[in-house]
């Protein structure tokens, strides 16, 4: 039987053949994702975070325009690499808190294929007693953030808050 509006058939067969269709088509796409490599690797970086700017100016002798000064951030490592950092609200705290451009830190970054840049997942403080993982944290509503300010909940005040980890 076929529907008057449409053209198309309408009795179970139809329906059968297309639900075979679409498990069939969808069985293969999972395959497909499953077997792609993840666009990223996890990697740990070790030292200090600067301004981009400040760097090459120190480094090479470059010199960027003003608006650019507190803009880039990345983060130099010990044999003076610098590692540019992706500044989305993780990234933007190291801006946001001078607090985070002073000590050394380790961070656990995505590094994406073809990118320079990394997207920092967590941080940590390296001290002489081990590492301490840095987040911002509510008293009131005891729930951490990964930047500095007002708690999403209740809007008070949040402080920095290190915590020992242990290897």
């Amino acid at each position: 039987m076929r529907s008057a509006e449409c053209g198309v058939r309408s009795d179970g067969w139809s329906v059968a053949i297309w639900l075979i269709a679409a498990v069939i088509a969808l069985a293969f796409s999972h395959q497909a994702r499953a077997a792609d490599p993840l666009p990223f690797k996890l990697e740990t970086y070790r030292g200090h975070v600067v301004f981009l700017n400040d760097a090459l100016a120190k480094r090479y002798g470059i010199t960027t325009v003003p608006e650019a000064a507190d803009r880039s951030l990345a983060l130099q490592t010990a044999d003076g690499a610098l590692v540019p950092i992706v500044e989305d609200v993780r990234g933007r705290a190291f801006r946001v808190d001078e607090r985070l451009r002073k000590p050394e830190v380790e961070i656990l970054a995505r590094k994406f294929q073809g990118v320079p840049a990394v997207q920092v997942i967590r941080l940590f403080e390296v001290t002489k007693d081990g590492k301490l993982e840095l987040d911002y944290w509510c008293d009131i509503c005891a729930i951490s953030m990964v930047e500095l300010k007002p708690c999403e909940c209740c809007q008070g005040e949040t402080v920095l808050r290190r915590r020992k980890v242990e290897e």
